[in-house]
């Protein structure tokens, strides 16, 4: 008898991995996806940044999103691309080591981006960066939420009891997933592809 993890299939997405089964390598056995904090039945899309913790068996979402428009050197709003995660109280970053600020509103009238706001500057941030949950908070305290250790394998619904799996060594399509130089130093194993 299985431990009552449980998988719900979605529509799927454009392929985000290069190779077939033998190129991909997933970290061993399945993980529970933590829900917490994250939309009831919102999808997560395959390629996201995960941490996973194999004694406990449990997986994390990292929560990143991708900037809408330039912000200047002493912005504190920052339009961010629809299908983040993010919360008010958060702490927002975008490199790791530099800025990271608490979340004090996010204004989501724009059908096109959602305009998130911090207490206190990250300073510029260009269209198309990757910004990300920090774990810390202050002056060069940026660092991800959780330590990234791969990538969603499948594209994954939020639901309790749900199943995921996580590729630990693979080659990705860098467009098409979240991407940055800090995740890709974070996760040497995995080959962020510049094709289409």
């Amino acid at each position: 008898m299985g431990v009552g993890f449980k998988r719900t299939l979605t529509t799927g997405d454009i392929p985000v991995f290069q190779g077939d089964g033998k190129d991909i390598q997933l970290a061993q056995g399945g993980f529970l996806l933590d829900i917490t904090g994250l939309p009831a039945s919102s999808v997560i899309k395959a390629g996201t940044p995960m941490s996973f913790d194999e004694s406990t068996r449990i997986a994390k979402v990292i929560i990143t999103g991708v900037v809408y428009e330039n912000a200047g050197a002493a912005a504190t709003s920052y339009k961010v691309e629809k299908g983040h995660s993010f919360k008010v109280g958060d702490n927002f970053g975008a490199v790791v080591g530099d800025d990271a600020y608490p979340i004090t509103v996010i204004d989501t009238s724009n059908a096109a981006y959602d305009m998130i706001t911090v207490g206190t500057t990250i300073g510029a941030v260009a269209a198309g960066a990757l910004v990300f949950k920090s774990s810390a908070t202050g002056a060069n305290a940026a660092a991800f939420a959780f330590p990234p250790k791969g990538l969603l394998f499948a594209e994954t619904t939020v639901e309790s009891g749900e199943s995921v799996s996580v590729v630990i060594r693979g080659t990705v399509y860098a467009r098409r997933v979240p991407y940055s130089a800090d995740l890709a130093a974070a996760l040497p194993l995995i080959i962020y592809s510049q094709s289409f």
